[in-house]
């Protein structure tokens, strides 16, 4: 249930939307309408893996549809949990009302129908919230200066959780967002606390008892404090932490077991060497690093600091290619690519002379285990170069990867999502105001990747010419909703349509015929995502319909 640029015009999710509005003067892209979705992102989310029994054939499903009123609103942010103890799933909505008054209303399932059981205020010192399973229960978590809290259903009250000072700015007029700022970094099954600061990184790790330890600060300060992103004018320093820039802070924090005891370390990139916090038998990581090398050359660490990489050029020479040509490395990712319980290392290349011409390829430097560690391969061990013309910065947008083992043979497979940018694309988002995106799979085996995708396939969403409300961008989702253990591939088709793609056995991994679902789709795909409501194995679909002149609602799709 738990998940798992500073430019212009939002390059954190890059989602290079000219013609529709996006958030963030430091967070936004550089391009023009005519360039709509060019400098395109890559996921940096992660999966883990094993390899499980043989898996039975696709399974049969339905989805059962509910709608929830939120009620109105200026900002909204929609959680989920399992806040009250429930065997469903409650809706908890934070709510900033015209007057910036703050409510907290969590919405629970009772006799088939949705019912608002908890409506408090919030304190105006609150600042972002999230969500962690604490003590075997999921609590709602809130975030002052100083400090974090946790809200207690039962007596409506917020309690201390964690001093942390961090150098956090709030952005969105007044909004609470959520912001992701707890996972399990030692691997112990209990959801912990990383907090970016500009000069390390805030941990803080759950006990069994549901206390945490206190906050130690690992790594390094952030090696582009003073650097300014393309088309901006100010520096990261300046724009601080914010609710778009914790990802991006996020992305630098590496969990491996680098001395195979057994237990994930923390690997941080200090400008020409790793930093690593081992972890002890109590699950807390050394507040002192040891130093490891690779003889493996890239420029830096991050493909977030692919914004950074243009800085001061001629934007129009940028984007038409008027400049020499340019090949980026950037560390990309640690992950165990072929299932032998080592982590690799994984790079990425940008290459080209216009960003409307970029290439991507994925190199892989096997990990092998030495009496000091891991030892990366120099000479490269699999490459992967998608077809399509991608960018790399984050998990969603314009292009995206995912890095899943799609076929639970042990090994990473990838998923690449890719905007058509052809002339016929580029006059259908103009024109259509939709995007065509391509989808390519490439299946690992014997630890290779193959030079061409083992499947792929066209996303290509219904448009009307004389209809405003097209679908712009599709949401592309991938999940489990039938429960056979098989990803599948859940795409917006038009306004009112979405269609699920079920996984299946072979190289073609999903079914060319869809299954239709009727459903209203939200305007913006971020609103669309997959959840678990109860339990089941199956992954569910929350849907959230903010609107300026009537109530808020949230659609939810639970699959049976």
């Amino acid at each position: 249930m738990k998940k798992r640029s500073p430019v212009r015009k939002h390059l954190f999710t890059a989602k290079l939307r000219a013609v529709t509005e996006r958030t963030s003067h430091f967070q936004r892209s550089v391009f023009s309408m005519l360039v709509l979705g060019v400098f395109l992102s890559s996921c940096l989310g992660l999966s883990n893996h094993a390899i499980d029994p043989p898996m039975p054939a696709p399974a049969e499903f339905t989805f059962n549809q509910y709608e929830v009123a939120t009620g109105a609103a200026k900002h909204q942010t929609v959680l989920m949990g399992f806040f009250l103890g429930g065997t469903l799933a409650e809706i908890a909505v934070v709510n900033v009302d015209e007057n910036s008054k703050r409510y907290l209303h969590i919405y629970a399932f009772d006799d088939e129908t949705w019912i608002l059981r908890l409506d408090v205020p919030l304190r105006p010192e609150v600042l972002f919230t999230d969500v962690a399973n604490i003590g075997g229960r999921d609590r709602l978590i809130t975030y002052e200066r100083g400090r974090l809290n946790w809200f207690d259903p039962d007596s409506k009250m917020e309690h201390a959780l964690v001093e942390i000072t961090t150098n956090y700015s709030t952005t969105g007029g007044g909004s609470i967002p959520h912001i992701d700022i707890t996972r399990d970094v030692n691997l112990d099954g209990l959801d912990d606390v990383v907090m970016p600061d500009i000069d390390g990184f805030w941990v803080a790790t759950q006990t069994s008892n549901g206390s945490f330890t206190a906050p130690i600060k690992l790594g390094p300060s952030e090696p582009f404090l003073d650097a300014i992103a393309l088309d901006d004018t100010r520096s990261y320093r300046e724009v601080g932490i914010t609710a778009l820039t914790i990802p991006w802070y996020l992305s630098r924090v590496h969990q491996i077991d680098y001395d195979q005891d057994g237990r994930s370390d923390l690997v941080f990139w200090n400008r020409d060497h790793f930093d690593v916090y081992y972890q002890d038998s109590n699950g807390m990581f050394s507040t002192v690093s040891e130093v490891f090398t690779v003889d493996i050359p890239f420029d830096t660490d991050g493909a977030y600091s692919i914004a950074f990489g243009f800085s001061g050029e001629n934007t129009f020479s940028l984007l038409f290619g008027f400049r020499e040509n340019t090949t980026l490395k950037v560390l990309y990712s640690f992950l165990d690519v072929n299932g032998d319980s080592v982590a690799d290392m994984m790079l990425l290349s940008l290459n080209g002379r216009s960003l409307l011409n970029q290439r991507s390829l994925y190199e892989v430097h096997f990990g092998t285990p030495t009496p000091d560690g891991i030892l990366f391969a120099r000479e490269t061990s699999t490459v992967i170069q998608p077809r399509g013309r991608a960018g790399g910065l984050l998990h969603s947008g314009y292009s995206a990867v995912w890095l899943q083992d799609f076929d639970r043979d042990g090994e990473i497979d990838i998923m690449f999502r890719d905007v058509n940018i052809g002339i016929a694309g580029m006059m259908r988002a103009l024109l259509g105001n939709s995007i065509m995106m391509d989808v390519e799979f490439y299946r690992i085996e014997d630890s290779i990747y193959p030079d061409k995708p083992t499947a792929t396939h066209k996303i290509r969403p219904d448009i009307n010419l004389f209809d405003k409300q097209n679908i712009f961008f599709s949401p592309v989702l991938m999940g489990d909703v039938n429960g056979d253990r098989r990803l599948d591939l859940l795409v917006g088709k038009s306004r009112e349509e979405l269609q699920v793609f079920v996984g299946v056995p072979g190289p073609e991994l999903l079914a060319r015929q869809p299954k239709k679902v009727a459903v209203t789709l939200p305007m913006d795909e971020r609103n669309t995502r997959l959840v678990d409501l109860n339990k089941d194995s199956k992954q569910d679909i929350l849907m959230y319909h903010p609107s300026t002149t009537d109530s808020h609602r949230v659609t939810l799709l639970i699959a049976q």
